[in-house]
């Protein structure tokens, strides 16, 4: 009975331990009340896409999702972009930004005006792209994101990022909480651009038919 006492008191002390430098490590790039609100941004990720909130099972359940989260209509269909934008409201407006900004795009219509829109992106943050940047330490699979991201200037290098857990699961830690921040930003990120303005997926649309029609035609 003692020496299965000592293996369980030096097992919940490994565990405190990481607990703790997991703790640390997120610490030093967030406040309190932002890790918060980016628990709550992974937790949405897991619940719509897994339908379950055990944060355990994250990377498990994210690791047999990887193809189909290439596919931006099965990001769609699986995550209901009524409730992305409740998940806005309960987060604050620091941490928000400190994420994300809206900026003016363009979408031509040829020989019309051009239309222009609100999209979601990158808000710039330094202290994110560091934070994405240690998290490449322990990622290799992650080399270069941060430098991407400071010189792009926006989030979009999700199918890079799966692609590496898909086939190289040993240089991204998906049990890591930040990986699991990082993974659940952009792919919501991916989720409002596709639905955030519902003209541009019509004017899409419509060029769509106007060109195939176009390509008829000539046939």
């Amino acid at each position: 009975m003692l020496k299965k006492a000592i293996l369980l008191l030096i097992c919940f002390s490994c565990f405190l331990t990481y607990s703790q430098k997991n703790q640390s490590d997120l610490t030093t790039w967030f406040s309190d009340s932002e890790i918060a609100d980016l628990n709550l941004i992974a937790d949405f990720l897991q619940e719509e896409i897994c339908r379950n909130s055990d944060r355990d099972q994250f990377a498990n359940c994210i690791t047999i999702s990887l193809p189909d989260l290439l596919s931006l209509g099965y990001i769609q269909e699986n995550i209901s972009w009524r409730k992305q934008q409740k998940l806005y409201a309960k987060i604050s407006d620091s941490t928000f930004y400190k994420i994300w900004s809206f900026y003016d795009t363009r979408y031509e219509m040829k020989p019309k005006p051009e239309y222009i829109y609100k999209s979601i992106g990158f808000s710039g943050n330094t202290t994110f792209i560091k934070f994405v940047k240690a998290l490449a330490e322990s990622n290799p699979g992650m080399e270069g994101y941060g430098k991407q991201l400071e010189g792009h200037g926006t989030f979009g290098f999700i199918g890079q990022q799966i692609f590496v857990m898909g086939h190289n699961p040993d240089k991204i830690d998906l049990n890591n909480r930040g990986v699991q921040f990082l993974l659940a930003i952009e792919i919501l990120t991916a989720n409002d651009r596709e639905q955030r303005d519902k003209k541009v997926k019509r004017l899409e649309k419509r060029y769509l038919r106007k060109r195939n029609r176009g390509l008829k035609q000539k046939k």
